[in-house]
């Protein structure tokens, strides 16, 4: 997951120095207390949906494909990208996340089951780790359930640095938490943002809000720069043994000509 997330005390662009390092802590204690059992291994269904995309496209397999997991925490997508065939570079705040999918992908090779892909996993923000790929492309571009905890702006960036990364033609799928997935007992309407961001009541996830993720969102995001936008809607646990989240997914590609105002495309 990344550091620029919202908050309801700082303006939809701003977050303290503060802010990023309790949630960075919070996820990081996540992943301390829970390990891999947060989700278990089984893959997101808006990993499947990428799979087919790719392999519907390129049916003979005749070229590698390198997709970037943004916010891939222990790597259970990352590792089922693997063993489709698929080249894997992921990327995740969180240094334990990474640690545990670096153990997870060394398991999973000396196991003697066959990963077809290699994979590298990094700590760090997603510009800081692709930057020293000058003139680098990749083939996909995949963040399951990571949108909805960005402020607007960086939402915008995020999603915009992503296309620029990617070779002309690639898949950009995404996922976040979708209106649909509010739920009046647990949460509550932000003030003058009603319908848009949503708190916990309880005072234990105070800080963790949700910028629910909608179409309309997205096409005023990225949808100057891709085609084939399609939106599908999904639903998996928040985490193992609790109660389903609902997603809003889109899959789309970058364009073969240049999009407009897009740098480094």
């Amino acid at each position: 997951m990344d550091t620029r997330l919202i908050n309801h005390a700082t303006r939809p662009h701003e977050l303290s120095a503060l802010d990023k390092t309790t949630i960075a802590k919070t996820w990081q204690q996540y992943y301390e207390d829970c390990g891999c059992g947060l989700w278990g291994f089984s893959p997101s269904p808006t990993a499947k949906i990428l799979s087919k995309a790719i392999l519907d496209s390129n049916p003979r397999r005749s070229e590698r494909v390198e997709i970037v997991d943004w916010g891939c925490g222990y790597g259970r997508d990352s590792l089922y990208f693997l063993e489709l065939g698929f080249d894997v570079i992921g990327i995740d705040l969180s240094e334990k996340a990474i640690a545990l999918a670096r153990e997870a992908y060394k398991k999973r090779q000396a196991s003697g089951i066959p990963l077809f892909g290699s994979a590298s996993f990094h700590a760090g923000d997603m510009c800081s780790v692709l930057k020293s790929r000058v003139g680098q492309k990749v083939g996909a571009f995949f963040s399951n359930r990571v949108l909805h905890l960005l402020a607007e702006a960086d939402f915008c960036d995020a999603a915009r640095n992503a296309i620029s990364y990617l070779e002309r033609g690639a898949c950009f799928c995404v996922s976040g938490r979708s209106p649909n997935d509010f739920d009046a007992a647990q949460m509550e309407w932000i003030p003058g943002r009603e319908n848009e961001v949503a708190r916990y009541k309880d005072p234990a996830r105070t800080g963790h809000d949700i910028a629910f993720v909608t179409k309309q969102r997205l096409r005023r995001t990225v949808g100057h720069y891709l085609e084939n936008m399609h939106y599908l809607s999904a639903a998996e646990p928040e985490r193992v043994g609790a109660p389903d989240t609902q997603l809003l997914i889109l899959l789309g590609r970058k364009p073969q000509t240049n999009p407009c105002g897009l740098a480094n495309a």
